[in-house]
């Protein structure tokens, strides 16, 4: 205690306790009445005040009589997290929190702790998060932490009130030694000799004798490695080709210097495949299998606790081709695709060709379908008109014919009346003129104008068939074709209807047809 070098203010589990020295030795005085907290991390504020760290109920300032018997006031700030640890660095009370990740300076003026972001990003930075308490050395006037991979003190610059910051590599093997965490010692000697406690004994650290290494890595030896065999070691020469089955490849390297309480960590690449570095690894050794075909360079560096060795270990290989995918069989590969697609080329192209004759002759037919249709559609319509010729012809052969009928009959008519007249010899030159009008042979002209018109060939047909027939033969043949009757036939003959069965048998004769033959059957089916 700065008021009285004589007493000594101890922790425990049960709070505070005065200690006395009374000659050469330290002897129990008392325990502060008023606080029974266990007392691990407490520091001075002044000759009367006291900051005490509890990692669960947080820390407390206590305010002590001038006897340092007994609390005369108690306040207490809510706890920062566990893994806390209180000390006084550099004339400041510091406060860390392995839980909230800072570290805190008390502000005496205003009574509180406010976060230093310095010294935070010195002992919680991305790469060095410390394990533990800190540790404060007033003797070397530095500030110390235990990482997994560093011891890390800080001390005041010389030219700055930035602190200077250096980390010293340690082995993970010696950091679990260090015993259980938050409990690490560090005590200083003499002469930047520092003790440190340990699970197993102690260590010592000499500062001065801590001086920057060159470390450089290389490669120990190249193995082949084959299934169900032994691997097969092979040269160190760079440029080294290897065949196609020796793919399996299994590189040793290491870092010559050796310490003990420094880890070694190894970083690769295979440049031709895996171009990216690897992550770090502490095997000295990595092993490639089924590398394929082509060229590479295995390079290789170290970190030796924080240090990266000065140089990155190489070594360039080439692995051959496989036979399979040697010059000469991809020439045969390329001169096979090269057959293969002439052959698929004219296979495609007669099926193409093929495809285009049966479309072409699919169209040809399609369009002799349409030019028949088009050519029925037109034949129909040229029968439909040559009906209507037909039956406008037979119409008009029709109406001539009745009306050949209807003269002929009034004329027989008043020719019958006339000649019923008393005075005949008066009446004669009518009579004739009747009869020369009913026998013009101008009204048969017309009407076998008329009937050929109608009937196209039929009296050439018949005559060709009978050629003995008179023109009056052929005369009666056109009016039984018109399926006329006898007395239909008689005023057109200017004959009565019993000469007109006269001629029809002589025709029949003439025809040589058989007594049960029609005769205007056989005429309508002509």
């Amino acid at each position: 205690i700065e008021k009285d070098k004589n007493l000594l203010l101890q922790g425990n589990y049960k709070g505070l306790s005065i200690l006395e020295k009374v000659g050469n030795r330290w002897q129990f005085r008392n325990s502060i009445v008023g606080f029974e907290v266990p007392s691990r991390f407490f520091e001075f504020i002044n000759n009367n005040q006291i900051l005490v760290n509890h990692d669960i109920k947080g820390i407390f300032k206590l305010t002590l009589d001038d006897g340092y018997n007994k609390v005369l006031n108690q306040e207490n700030e809510d706890s920062h997290g566990p893994g806390s640890s209180l000390v006084t660095y550099n004339n400041t009370i510091i406060h860390s929190s392995n839980f909230s990740q800072e570290i805190l300076n008390y502000d005496i003026e205003n009574h509180k702790f406010l976060k230093d972001s310095v010294l935070t990003n010195n002992f919680y930075g991305e790469n060095n998060s410390i394990l533990g308490i800190l540790i404060s050395d007033s003797d070397s006037n530095k500030l110390w932490g235990f990482s997994d991979r560093n011891i890390i003190y800080i001390s005041p610059g010389k030219f700055s009130d930035k602190p200077v910051e250096i980390k010293i590599p340690i082995s993970t093997f010696f950091r679990r030694n260090l015993g259980v965490l938050g409990f690490e010692n560090l005590t200083y000697l003499e002469d930047e000799q520092f003790l440190i406690g340990a699970s197993n004994g102690y260590s010592i650290m000499n500062l001065a004798k801590l001086k920057p290494e060159e470390y450089a890595i290389k490669i120990n030896s190249i193995k082949l490695e084959f299934p169900n065999s032994n691997p097969v070691k092979v040269s160190l020469i760079n440029n080294h080709e290897f065949k196609a089955n020796e793919n399996n490849i299994d590189f040793s390297f290491s870092v010559p210097n050796f310490d003990k309480f420094t880890d070694v960590e190894y970083q690769y690449q295979l440049k031709g495949i895996y171009d990216d570095w690897s992550l770090w690894i502490s095997e000295p050794h990595v092993l490639f299998n089924n590398l394929p075909f082509g060229d590479y360079t295995f390079n290789v560096k170290a970190k030796v606790g924080n240090k990266i060795t000065n140089n990155v270990a190489s070594y360039s290989f080439n692995i051959d081709r496989p036979l399979l995918l040697s010059n000469v069989f991809i020439f045969v590969y390329t001169l096979i695709i090269i057959l293969f697609s002439l052959m698929m080329h004219n296979i495609y192209k007669r099926y193409y060709k093929k495809q285009r004759e049966k479309l072409l002759k699919e169209t040809e037919r399609e369009l002799e379908r349409k030019e028949l249709e088009n050519k029925e559609q037109l034949t129909r319509h040229k029968n439909e008109k040559l009906r209507q010729d037909i039956e406008n012809k037979n119409r008009e052969l029709a109406i001539s014919t009745m009306s050949l009928i209807k003269k002929n009959e009034f004329l027989n008519s008043i020719k019958s009346e006339l000649k019923d007249k008393n005075d005949s010899k008066s009446l004669n030159p009518i009579i004739k003129i009747i009869d020369k009008n009913i026998n013009n042979t101008d009204d048969w002209k017309f009407f076998q104008e008329a009937f050929n018109n109608a009937d196209k060939d039929f009296l050439k047909k018949v005559k060709s068939k009978h050629q003995d027939l008179t023109p009056n033969d052929l005369r009666l043949c056109a009016y039984l074709r018109l399926n006329l009757s006898s007395k239909e036939i008689a005023p057109l003959l200017n004959i009565s209807p019993r000469s007109v069965e006269v001629k029809r048998y002589r025709l029949r004769k003439k025809m040589e047809l058989d007594h049960d033959d029609s005769l205007t059957n056989y005429i309508l089916e002509i």
